[in-house]
This record gives C-alpha cells, sequence and structure tokens, in this order.
C-alpha cells in the first residue's frame, strides 16, 4: 500500500513538472503561488525555506539521472561537452545559428 502511494506520487510529480514545462512563465508563476497556498494551509507557514529542498530532489532522482551524472562526472563526458559547446560557438560565429522562438505556450518553435 505504501509503496503503491509512493509510486502515485511520484507519477504525479513528473505529471506536474511536465504540465509546468509547457506553461508560459506567468502561468508558471501561478501555479506556483497556488503551490505555497496548499503548503501554508496544509503545513501553516508561509517560510518555504523550512522545507528541505534537498531532501525532496532527492526523491525525485531517478535512474536516468544516476547515469547523466556519471556520463557528466567522467573525463570522457567533459571532453564530450566541450567538444559540443566548440561546435556550437563556431556555429554562432560563422552566422549559422538561428535564435530561439517561443510559441504562446512556451514551446520553442524553429527560427
Amino acid at each position: 500500500m505504501k509503496e503503491q502511494a509512493a509510486a502515485e506520487s511520484s507519477s504525479q510529480e513528473r505529471q506536474l513538472v511536465a504540465l509546468l514545462r509547457k506553461l508560459p512563465p506567468e502561468r508558471s508563476a501561478q501555479v506556483f503561488a497556488f503551490a505555497r497556498f496548499v503548503a501554508y494551509e496544509t503545513f501553516k507557514t508561509d517560510e518555504l525555506e523550512l522545507f528541505d529542498v534537498d531532501e525532496f530532489l532527492e526523491d525525485a532522482d531517478t535512474e536516468n539521472d544516476a547515469k547523466w551524472e556519471a556520463i557528466f562526472a567522467s573525463d570522457e563526458g567533459q571532453t564530450a561537452l566541450d567538444r559540443l559547446a566548440d561546435e556550437a560557438l563556431a556555429e554562432i560565429h560563422a552566422g549559422k545559428a538561428k535564435p530561439m522562438i517561443f510559441t504562446a505556450s512556451g514551446e520553442i518553435t524553429p527560427g
């Protein structure tokens, strides 16, 4: 029962994050304001600093996150990142880069 509740909570968190990423910034701010309201009603405090953010983030880590962290921490990963950064800068300097344009819903569209 406890595992099922944890899995449901994790699923809801992923869905909420996916939804937030699609919202325009002003709508995300509204969601955040509502979350603060719910937190206040639940814990009777508006001091979000009292919450251990690292503790919540630890719960959100996935196996995939751990794999990416290992890649970024490796020498090969850093070399690959450096190469990608150099390629991106070369494209910018050559005038091949395009600006990022956002739709009304906050998604990126080709520029």
